[in-house]
């Protein structure tokens, strides 16, 4: 079982209070611990959350491993991304230099990018054939 920081509500001296968003198992609800920054860009980006059944003192051990889901995902140049190349396009749409992608959301990997946009950094292609006996340093280096 994973553990997860929980950090505390701070009440800050002008009298307004500080919190850190929490995740909850999706399995009972019980609240784990801060969320990470992976889930707070899914949950922004309108990605499900991964599955943390395994990390609650409740489902652990007899949790099942994730399910894969599929996630869609744009993927070009960033200036096409954000409608700002000078490619011919509607107002509004993606140039032709755009494409969506089909992934698997579940072992797909990503950073906030500064301009608010979500950086995948790993994706792993859909239907998903992520190997379960690989390590996460396995993974990173691919």
């Amino acid at each position: 079982m994973t553990t997860r920081t929980n950090t505390p509500d701070r009440t800050n001296p002008d009298g307004t209070k500080t919190i850190t968003t929490k995740r909850a198992c999706n399995g009972c609800g019980h609240l784990l611990g801060d969320i990470t920054g992976t889930e707070m860009n899914a949950a922004i980006h309108g990605r499900p959350l991964p599955d943390v059944r395994r990390e609650c003192p409740h489902h652990t051990p007899t949790a099942p491993e994730p399910r894969c889901t599929p996630a869609t995902l744009y993927a070009g140049d960033t200036l096409c991304l954000e409608y700002e190349c000078d490619h011919d396009a509607p107002e509004g749409e993606h140039c032709d230099q755009v494409r969506t992608e089909r992934v698997c959301n579940t072992h797909t990997t990503s950073i906030a990018a500064e301009q608010g946009w979500d950086e995948i950094t790993h994706a792993e292609p859909w239907p998903c054939q992520y190997d379960t006996t690989r390590t996460t340093a396995g993974k990173a280096n691919r």
